[in-house]
């Protein structure tokens, strides 16, 4: 049998999440991008403009997207990129890693 409408849309506060070790910092939750979430990073990673690449401070903004507390609630609110910019590259980078893992992102995604 399909699903309803309201099926479906009662499925938009389940994010799958999974916690991930990230050596120099410790235990880091990452969750699924929803759809809007996903669209955002694209336009992140092109500047708007297709066919570009923007890298202006890129991983900083895809951490904000993807890091969550234990309960699946945002862990950073909207700007908090230039702060996380900051952080160890390779403290970025590995939650960067796992992210686009987790999210199918790179590669052939």
């Amino acid at each position: 049998m399909a699903l309803t409408r309201e099926e479906i849309l009662a499925k938009r506060s389940v994010r799958p999440r999974k916690s991930v070790d990230v050596p120099g910092l410790g235990q880091v939750w990452i969750a699924k991008m929803t759809a809007k979430q996903r669209d955002q990073f694209e336009k992140i990673v092109t500047g708007g403009k297709p066919g570009q690449v923007n890298l202006d401070n890129t991983r900083a903004k895809f951490v904000e997207l993807v890091v969550v507390n234990e309960d699946g609630t945002p862990m950073f609110k909207a700007g908090a990129a230039d702060a996380i910019g900051d952080l160890d590259s390779d403290v970025v980078q590995t939650i960067v890693n796992e992210g686009f893992a987790f999210n199918g992102l790179g590669g052939t995604a």
